[in-house]
């Protein structure tokens, strides 16, 4: 009588490899409630505001940029970013500006109405994750805050934003 043949060896499963497919998962879902609560709070107003306007708007908050500072900002080309800005300028979220040491230079800068827009949206989202943090304990949330930071601290991207370099790029 023939024996039967060894069972197939089980794949190991990797505890690391299934977290992070979880955090994946709950990524969506978390950017889903997010999103959702500050939409519904601000329709009105974001209702002829794109996402790539929105992402502009965001870049535009820490001062005024010459086109192609915020094409490479949102890593588009500079026609696109003038796309973009040519919206923003007509609904009048974004000016057009000289610059004062070239005047060859045009700087794009948030408006009064943009101004107020983004930080309505930013008011908008504090409130959000307000409310999403109240599920956690002071401990739980200590240690979200934690991670966070890790994360932040580890990604080139943000230790290039703090140097004025992205690690790793070439130049």
């Amino acid at each position: 009588m023939k024996s039967a043949a060894p069972p197939a060896p089980v794949a190991a499963v990797d505890p690391r490899h299934e977290l992070t497919d979880r955090i994946f998962e709950l990524r969506t879902v978390m950017k889903r409630l997010f999103g959702a609560g500050i939409y519904r709070e601000l329709r009105e107003e974001l209702q002829s505001v794109t996402i790539h306007q929105l992402t502009a708007l965001g870049h535009l908050k820490a001062g005024s940029v010459t086109m192609r500072e915020l094409a490479k900002e949102l890593d588009v080309t500079e026609s696109s970013a003038t796309a973009v800005t040519d919206r923003l300028v007509r609904q009048r979220l974004v000016e057009r500006l000289s610059d004062p040491t070239d005047r060859r230079v045009v700087r794009l800068a948030l408006s009064e109405d943009g101004a107020a827009l983004v930080k309505r949206l930013d008011e908008a989202a504090a409130s959000k994750i307000g409310e999403m943090v109240t599920a956690l304990t002071d401990g739980q949330l200590t240690q979200l805050v934690d991670i966070l930071e890790t994360l932040a601290d580890a990604s080139p991207e943000v230790r290039g934003q703090l140097t004025g370099t992205i690690e790793g790029a070439d130049a």
